[in-house]
């Protein structure tokens, strides 16, 4: 698509100002299988793995909090999309995905913490109630559009597919960083794209940067700081932003990070990010306040709000990723710890697209990842591809509708 073909179109026209909300650690499946909400591609009782000689199928009764991290890491996923002890070779081919070894990562794993006790191992395989676990995500899923079958942009952890929202690459990292790392790219050098990020392709007065502080003092330590050119002083408080909206807001991109909870000791409590540790609740208040801000706010008419999840957080989920366009942006082999070749999909996490000009209920079926979110920026404001993954990714904008609404609640949740 021609960078300029939205813009010429007039969508830049409707929507003014993107604003993206990233929470932490949740497949679709886990939230939303059994939410009811009607064309919904999601995973029944028939959906199982087998483990140490019993079935586990997929049902509800998640707890609100896990008592353990469940592996996420590229060694776990590996496992869990294809199989008990599956590995990836350097230079192969990605192992056939069936999704079949979620309950024996989670039973075994210790990468990300202790493994569960061993009556709790089907924990992996159950989904919450989502019009009382979640409320006021369960309402914007209803009345907005949800999409399912948008999928984390990598099959690996936080960091990497973090980094593909904000650059359609993690330049090659496909692991959670070392201390050395996390101490170089937050310090003064800063992590560094081959080809830029969106933030370097919009400029500094077209972006505003926020998180929230809420909660553990501990959990105030902004991913998106660790980019080159970003500091931790570019991000303010979520405290400022419905003051901000209000007073003559013109940032095009508006990015949001949650509060991630007590980090330094491992436990994620007291956050807003919805670590399976932590729970669901205050991150769930969150998006209500988000929604509430912009909602109310003079930019309402001219805006679009997509609520995403980072990866899958070791979660089940019943559909298989595809194969996926590599960044091909040149980035050395120094942080690519396993030679993978980002040409597969992470695992389909949730995401809602929020806008006065989308439909009311939607169930939208088209593939999107991370890099979704800069195609949509890059054709709308009339921007080039960073990378070949944003290039070839779908859009968001096809969802805008001509028609703005007049019956979007002014505030949800609880």
């Amino acid at each position: 698509m021609n960078a300029n073909a939205a813009a010429a179109g007039g969508l830049d026209q409707i929507i003014q100002h993107v604003f993206v909300l990233m929470l932490e650690n949740r497949s679709f499946d886990h939230l939303f299988a059994l939410s009811g909400i009607p064309g919904i591609i999601a995973a029944t009782t028939a959906n199982t793995n087998t483990y140490s000689g019993a079935t586990y199928a997929f049902g509800g009764g998640a707890p609100s909090q896990l008592p353990t991290d469940p592996g996420h890491e590229f060694i776990d996923v590996i496992e869990q999309l294809c199989g008990a002890n599956a590995q990836f070779q350097r230079g192969q081919p990605y192992p056939p995905i069936d999704n079949s070894g979620f309950v024996a990562n989670y039973a075994t794993t210790r990468t990300e913490g202790t493994p569960p006790h061993s009556g709790d191992v089907d924990d992996i395989m159950r989904g919450v109630d989502a019009g009382t676990q979640f409320p006021a995500m369960y309402q914007l899923a209803t009345q907005f559009v949800l999409c399912d079958a948008w999928h984390s942009s990598l099959p690996g952890p936080t960091w990497p597919n973090r980094y593909f929202l904000h650059g359609g690459s993690s330049a090659g990292l496909d692991h959670s960083p070392t201390s050395d790392e996390m101490c170089k790219w937050e310090g003064l050098d800063g992590f560094v794209y081959p080809k830029g990020s969106i933030f370097d392709a919009l400029g500094k007065d077209n972006y505003r940067l926020y998180q929230d502080h809420l909660g553990d003092p501990l959990g105030r330590i902004p991913h998106v700081a660790s980019i080159k050119g970003i500091s931790v002083c570019d991000v303010d408080d979520l405290s400022h932003f419905e003051a901000d909206l209000a007073a003559g807001y013109t940032a095009r991109y508006t990015f949001i990070e949650p509060s991630y909870g007590d980090v330094v000791n491992g436990t994620y409590e007291n956050g807003s990010s919805q670590h399976p540790m932590d729970g669901l609740a205050a991150g769930d208040q969150l998006v209500a306040r988000v929604y509430g801000a912009i909602r109310n706010s003079p930019l309402w008419d001219k805006s679009l709000f997509v609520i995403l999840y980072d990866e899958h957080g070791g979660f089940y989920d019943s559909v298989m990723p595809g194969k996926a366009t590599p960044p091909n942006d040149g980035a050395a082999a120094a942080l690519n710890a396993s030679g993978f070749g980002f040409d597969v999909y992470g695992v389909r996490v949730p995401a809602i697209v929020v806008s006065p000009w989308v439909a009311q209920g939607q169930v939208d079926h088209t593939t999107y990842d991370h890099s979704s979110v800069l195609a949509t920026l890059e054709r709308l404001f009339g921007l080039q591809p960073l990378t070949d993954r944003d290039k070839s990714a779908n859009d968001v904008l096809s969802l805008i509708t001509r028609t703005c609404r007049q019956d979007c609640a002014e505030r949800i949740g609880a």
